[in-house]
């Protein structure tokens, strides 16, 4: 006699002929608070599945009784063995058919797990509740698919965000490891490695400051903040603020980096402002003061040395006056407050007065000064006082720092719609580690020669804002001991031929 098992213990020989295999061999049992449609579905295939292998079962056991009460005569014990194996063959069959939804089931969760969600699980033409399964099944399939979209554009939002920040962001987890680093912080801490999610943070980035200051705030569990100086060239100032991360992983880390650089150079270029106009102010103050003091203490009786003393601090006030002339000249033009007049006017015209003008100081300090125009009629659409003090100032410069027998040559010329207006000088030069500021406030490469020679440091300034103002551009090229040669550039007239 064959041995029977409990119903859920029996199935499992069956349900393993099609790809199931249970995780234990006791009696699952399903603990439920109430009953959902999802627990009706369940309960109304288990009911299925046990009712049926009662059913086989108790057919089998059936024929069993019988094959043996008839097994004295041989042919009917071969029919009825024939008839057993038939009626196995359309059992299994049957059995075969109501566990095919389950195949078909394993199959699309398979396909869901790989993130194919078309076409899955058809059950049209079963018996119920397969149906009501399917359905289930495809709202299932309906809501993840939504879900999964929603995440995935979420994503696609963070990394748009993150990517398009100006700030370097980046966070760790509780070992240290990178979780997040978007492309800004990569390029501020210069990481070459592509994929460097999982690595630990020493490794990916070579910047003990920032190393100190994750560590420091991993410790305290709490924000902080501070600034670092990258290696590499160019040079940039880093700010750091380290931020314990919230809610499950409270044991991580989020970094944001903001490239200060530019905000401390403004920060020293305030502080150098206010240090050279104390500085050039005190100068003519303290002259006009002695002298001023020594013509007090009699000097004033003297008729050799009054005169003197009362022409330097006429020569003393002068500068100081021009001096506050071209600050507030140079603040109104940085400031965007200044009003042009804007026309058209004839360049060379221009450029021939301010030579003029020149040639006298030119002549005393045996300066060869020359005007260069490969077209006389060139017109230049601007403001005519500004043009002219752009010229004024680099004549004026070439003038003062080429020695005697030196030249100094003006040229204008138009090219693929600018017109550049280029003064060159045969004078000291400039060495190349003071291009880049040579256009800043107060700025000089010889001080005291400078301020022997008349200048108030604002002159190339000045030039600078004002080519600015008309869309325009200033260059520098200059070699030590070979002379300089500034270029302003401007954009030509739209009238011109």
């Amino acid at each position: 006699m064959p041995e029977f098992r409990s119903s859920s213990q029996a199935c499992y020989p069956r349900l393993s002929t099609f790809g199931y295999t249970p995780y234990s061999s006791k009696p699952t049992r399903l603990h439920v608070k109430s009953r959902s449609p999802g627990y009706t579905v369940c309960r109304d295939i288990l009911d299925m599945a046990s009712n049926l292998l009662k059913w086989c079962f108790g057919v089998s056991g059936l024929l069993a009784v019988l094959g043996l009460i008839l097994s004295r005569n041989v042919w009917i014990s071969v029919i009825w063995i024939v008839f057993c194996g038939l009626l196995a063959l359309v059992q299994y069959r049957q059995l075969a058919w109501w566990f095919h939804p389950i195949d078909r089931l394993r199959r699309s969760l398979a396909e869901i797990t790989a993130g194919k969600y078309e076409n899955l699980f058809g059950m049209h033409g079963y018996a119920t509740p397969w149906p009501e399964v399917s359905e289930a099944f495809q709202n299932m399939r309906s809501a993840i698919r939504d879900r999964e979209q929603r995440l995935s554009d979420t994503n696609h939002r963070m990394e748009s965000v993150l990517g398009s920040m100006f700030e370097g962001v980046l966070a760790v987890d509780g070992d240290e490891n990178i979780i997040l680093l978007n492309r800004e912080a990569q390029r501020m801490l210069a990481v070459q490695q592509v994929d460097v999610l999982g690595r630990p943070l020493r490794e990916v980035v070579r910047h003990p400051e920032l190393i100190q200051t994750v560590t420091q705030a991993s410790q305290l569990q709490q924000p902080v903040t501070s600034e670092f100086v990258t290696a590499r060239s160019p040079r940039r100032v880093l700010s750091i603020r380290v931020t314990p991360l919230p809610g499950d992983l409270a044991d991580g880390l989020t970094i944001v980096l903001e490239d200060i650089t530019e905000r401390r150079q403004l920060e020293t270029m305030r502080r150098d402002f206010v240090a050279n106009v104390s500085h050039e102010l005190k100068t003519p103050l303290t002259a006009i003061k002695a002298y001023a003091e020594t013509l007090r203490l009699g000097a004033l009786n003297d008729p050799i040395h009054s005169g003197q003393f009362l022409e330097q601090i006429e020569l003393q006030a002068d500068r100081l006056h021009q001096l506050i002339l071209d600050l507030l000249h140079l603040s109104r033009v940085e400031s965007g407050s200044m009003s042009y007049e804007i026309q058209e006017f004839v360049l060379p015209e221009l450029c021939e007065q301010c030579v003029k003008l020149l040639t006298e100081e030119a002549h005393r300090r045996q300066i060869d000064l020359q005007m260069t125009v490969t077209n006389k009629k060139l017109l230049l659409k601007a403001d005519r006082d500004a043009i002219r003090a752009i010229i004024d100032n680099l004549l004026v410069n070439a003038i003062r720092y080429t020695p005697a027998n030196g030249q100094v040559r003006l040229r204008c010329h138009e090219a693929k719609g600018w017109i550049t207006i280029e003064v060159s000088d045969t004078g000291i030069g400039i060495e190349r580690e003071h291009h880049e500021r040579i256009f800043e406030r107060f700025y000089r490469v010889d001080r005291a020669r400078s301020r022997d020679l008349g200048g108030t440091g604002l002159g190339l300034s000045i030039v600078k804002h004002l080519a600015q103002s008309f869309g325009g551009t200033v260059e520098l090229e200059s070699e030590l001991g070979k002379g300089s040669t500034f270029r302003v550039r401007l954009p030509a007239a739209r009238s011109q031929k």
